[in-house]
């Protein structure tokens, strides 16, 4: 009967991606056709070290980002905080939180922001500036609901407003994230999937004056028209991980996953996080088919305290072109 349930859910789950249209020809490019792109942003120092191959892993409150079902394998308090320095001074702080609520419910809120400093307001006839300011910021704030149905199988579910603010125009809708975690059996194998970021089209509120030629007489017509609709950059992830090496104080993990976003090809990445003393970790990750990233790095510490661990992430991609971001969380557990 449980078998039959997993069944169920993976074609409910399938279902969905076929009505969205998010299985194309594999490889075909389709980047710049999604609004709510800071999205798409690793929001975890710890997850960017291991490649974000992280659909399979239950690591920190964080991984209700890649997966909401991992918060059902949280059983103490879980507090995530990130802070990314992404290239143009461009900020994006990210905040998680997650607990236990009752016997097999688990329950988590987290949000994030991109942000930069006022920036000043050019047209072609003031190049050097009019002396006015504008402001940008993209923000999203989301609940997550996550119980464990069996001691293999969880599922969770996060809903989400998501904004984009600049100047005066304003983007808003509500996403839905969905997950599984199913632990196989064999050894500490499990085999997860996740969609992200669904939801309908959306564009900013409002209109903006069109000008237009008229071919007939030669003049200039304007008129004030409706923003274009964008799909939100949903991402479907599905991927393993397995444990090779389980000792008292050495600790292995490898993971491998697929990729695929509506915005742009489909990807692979794999991840490797190796444990010591349960204190120091080392990540490594590669992402295949990546346009702009492929090489990450990280490393974390955990602290104990008490009830409390403290724990201390850095996360590093190698960028191509752009200046490598830098990316730092701090988490708790208790």
């Amino acid at each position: 009967m449980n078998k039959i349930k997993y069944l169920i859910f993976s074609l409910f789950l399938f279902s969905i991606c076929v009505g969205q249209n998010l299985f194309p020809i594999l490889g075909g490019q389709r980047a710049g056709t999604s609004v709510f792109s800071f999205l798409n942003i690793g929001v975890s120092a710890r997850a960017v070290g291991m490649g974000e191959s992280v659909v399979a892993l239950n690591q920190d409150a964080s991984s209700i980002y890649y997966n909401p079902a991992s918060i059902a394998q949280l059983d103490q308090t879980e507090v995530a905080i990130s802070q990314i320095q992404w290239p143009a001074e461009i900020n994006y702080d990210y905040f998680a939180i997650t607990r236990h609520i009752k016997g097999r419910y688990y329950l988590g809120l987290s949000g994030g922001i991109l942000h930069m400093a006022p920036m000043m307001e050019t047209t072609e006839f003031h190049p050097d500036g009019t002396g006015n300011y504008f402001t940008f910021q993209d923000r999203f704030f989301g609940v997550t609901y996550g119980a464990r149905m069996t001691d293999r199988f969880s599922f969770g579910i996060t809903l989400k407003h998501v904004s984009e603010v600049l100047e005066n125009y304003t983007m808003e809708a509500v996403l839905m994230d969905v997950g599984t975690f199913y632990w196989t059996g064999y050894k500490s194998l499990r085999f997860c999937a996740s969609l992200s970021h669904f939801g309908k089209q959306a564009g900013p509120n409002g209109t903006y004056l069109k000008r237009i030629l008229d071919r007939g007489s030669g003049d200039e017509i304007e008129e004030f028209t409706d923003f274009e609709s964008f799909s939100p950059p949903t991402m479907f992830r599905v991927g393993g991980a397995i444990d090779p090496i389980e000792k008292e104080n050495q600790h292995l993990t490898i993971s491998l996953q697929l990729n695929h976003p509506v915005d742009n090809a489909e990807y692979i990445v794999t991840g490797v996080e190796y444990t010591f003393m349960n204190m120091l970790f080392l990540r490594c990750g590669y992402k295949f088919n990546k346009n702009e990233e492929n090489l990450t790095l990280g490393a974390g510490l955990i602290v104990p305290i008490g009830s409390i661990k403290i724990r201390a992430d850095y996360g590093y991609a190698n960028f191509k072109h752009l200046s490598d971001p830098k990316r730092f969380s701090i988490g708790f557990s208790f």
